[in-house]
């Protein structure tokens, strides 16, 4: 008997060990309302290619390097809480998880007052066609990371609306504001945050109340868009540098004077271009 264990033992011993995938959370497991993380994956032997899950969202990791990434971001008002992070391999079994925590972040409240037109029937249908083609850009997710370098500002004024802030229209809350309001004199040129592709670029009806936007994939599900402009730079297709000029300020759509709204998205969630700018610093 006693050999027989022996050899049970030395069987085991010369079975290979399986290395556990190994999940990295940047800047930690900690996530405040409206922020970013980046998520880093090195699969040791898991079958790719992974998806994360998290509060109900589900997006794809982008393979890098041997490794695969992915960014997170949860909505400005996401329930503060603890909430379980899971990596699901090629076949949408569990490969990780690890517990993140949503830390609440206090907001200020900005009252406006704006009074949209009337809309006929056929004005109303224009109106859904461009907010489809808004859903789609916001959305995009290129394999390609077009950017290298740390995002920046697209103007250099002042910011009269961060993101977050809770917004009143009329006396009726209407949301929290999904970007960062600058108030750039009108005609004044904004830049593209950095490199992408030039994914929507359209003058709108006067009643729609983005107004004229330029939209830019960045790539790896990292998306940013350009309100109110009086003049697009761009095309559709085109590939944009760093820097490079995409439009000139305006005061189209909902707008009661001229200034920029200037939105980042993370796999077509809004989230803190603010943030977004200074995180980037660190990858």
């Amino acid at each position: 008997m006693r050999l027989l264990f022996s050899a049970l033992a030395a069987l085991l011993l010369s079975q290979p060990v399986l290395a556990a995938p190994e999940l990295r959370l940047q800047p930690g497991s900690e996530l405040p309302q409206g922020q970013q993380m980046r998520i880093s994956l090195n699969p040791d032997g898991a079958t790719g290619p992974f998806k994360a899950t998290v509060a109900g969202k589900t997006i794809e990791l982008f393979e890098k390097d041997g490794a695969y990434v992915a960014y997170l971001a949860l909505p400005s008002d996401q329930k503060p809480g603890g909430y379980t992070l899971n990596i699901l391999d090629a076949e949408g079994k569990s490969a990780v998880s690890q517990k993140i925590e949503v830390k609440p972040v206090a907001r200020s409240s900005q009252n406006i007052r704006f009074y949209s037109p009337n809309l006929t029937p056929a004005q109303k249908k224009q109106l859904d066609a461009e907010e489809a083609l808004v859903d789609i850009a916001r959305s995009s997710r290129t394999e390609e990371q077009y950017w290298t370098e740390p995002f920046m500002l697209p103007v250099p004024q002042r910011i009269s609306a961060v993101y977050g802030i809770r917004r009143f229209l009329n006396g009726k809350y209407n949301g929290y504001h999904g970007g960062v309001d600058f108030l750039t004199p009108m005609g004044f040129p904004i830049k593209a945050t950095n490199a992408g592709r030039v994914t929507l670029a359209r003058y709108f009806a006067p009643y729609n109340s983005n107004g004229n936007l330029v939209f830019l994939d960045h790539g790896h599900g990292i998306t940013s868009v350009y309100l109110h402009l009086s003049k697009i730079l761009v095309k559709e297709g085109q590939i944009v540098k760093k820097g490079e000029p995409v439009g000139l300020c305006g005061s189209t759509g909902r707008s009661t004077g001229p200034h920029l709204h200037w939105g980042l998205y993370v796999n077509g969630q809004n989230t803190d271009g603010l943030g977004w700018v200074k995180f980037s610093q660190s990858f």
